[in-house]
């Protein structure tokens, strides 16, 4: 086999085959076999699409939602003026996880054309705490739930921790692939991704999160990669290894100097990861900053805009 050439997968060894036979005269039974094949691979469950649109966290606008001066139903006009199209709910700001009370949400999103572009899972699941391990596997399949009622491709969880920092990687690691084994087939049965966000816990460390995103199903778990939750020294390098499995990218920014640039990260630098790994999700704003939170986002937009046209 020459460099240029792939190298031949199961799947199409056997559809040659099949083939093979087909024109040797065994037709039939062949083709009929082939198109059963076919058939069960087209009744896969699919994830939902990602949606590549520039989209805000309701975390930017926490203050504003916390204390009732921005309904989320008043969140389309805002957004619209700011030239958002998507946005990503956090779990706390939603009144209820009930259908019926979430329907008005739901329409007023729809109506005004904006896209839900995630279902941000906010309490940090303890992969230690065995006692509330299942509680906590009940309460993601209700978000689910909730994600693939609104039309969210996507969860993001927080895999944390409470165990020793210096414990043995790999007891985290299967204590997460295990509690993740179980979320799966949930997740596909909605047709929604899990995403897991590089934080502290069981995701402190980029390798961490390749491990269980390879050893799972990256078709169905990938990365809410998050650019300002790491320190610098390691964060430059951690995220141009998880851009590729990414899923969900949340924007963060804090201050801004006088040329418009995040005061302590490089936007431009984390940018161009994506934009090398083919990246086609949200880029989320996650405005963290302690001055106004509406002029913090425009700042952001403005800022994505200047490395990525495209959103």
């Amino acid at each position: 086999m020459s460099r240029g050439e792939r190298p031949t997968s199961r799947r199409d060894f056997l559809r040659e085959g099949l083939r093979s036979l087909v024109r040797t005269g065994f037709g039939g039974i062949f083709e009929q076999l082939e198109r059963v094949s076919e058939l069960m691979e087209s009744r896969e469950p699919k994830p939902m699409p990602l949606q590549p649109v520039l989209s805000c966290e309701t975390r930017s606008l926490h203050a504003l939602i916390s204390t009732g001066q921005l309904p989320l139903e008043s969140l389309p006009p805002l957004l619209h003026e700011l030239d958002i199209r998507g946005v990503s709910l956090s779990d706390r700001h939603l009144s209820s996880l009930q259908p019926r009370v979430l329907e008005p949400l739901r329409e007023t999103l729809t109506r005004s054309g904006l896209v839900i572009t995630g279902l941000m899972v906010s309490t940090p699941i303890d992969i230690h705490d065995e006692v509330n391990l299942s509680r906590r596997l009940d309460e993601c399949i209700e978000r689910l739930h909730v994600a693939a009622w609104l039309g969210a491709p996507l969860i993001r969880l927080h895999l944390g921790g409470s165990g020793n920092e210096r414990e043995d990687d790999t007891v985290n690691l299967e204590r997460a692939a295990l509690f993740l084994q179980r979320l799966l087939p949930e997740a596909r049965k909605r047709q929604v991704r899990i995403t897991l966000e590089n934080r502290e816990g069981v995701a402190r460390r980029a390798e961490n999160l390749l491990t269980l995103v390879r050893s799972l199903d990256p078709r169905w778990v990938g990365i809410c990669l998050d650019f300002g939750n790491w320190q610098p020294e390691r964060l430059y390098d951690s995220c141009r290894m998880l851009a590729p499995y990414a899923m969900h990218v949340h924007a963060k920014s804090r201050a801004f100097d006088h040329r418009g640039e995040e005061s302590h990260l490089e936007f431009g630098r984390l940018i161009s990861y994506l934009r090398l790994a083919d990246y086609r999700g949200a880029l989320s704003i996650e405005y963290m900053g302690e001055d106004d939170p509406v002029e913090g986002i425009r700042k952001t937009r403005d800022l994505i805009r200047r490395y990525w046209r495209t959103y």
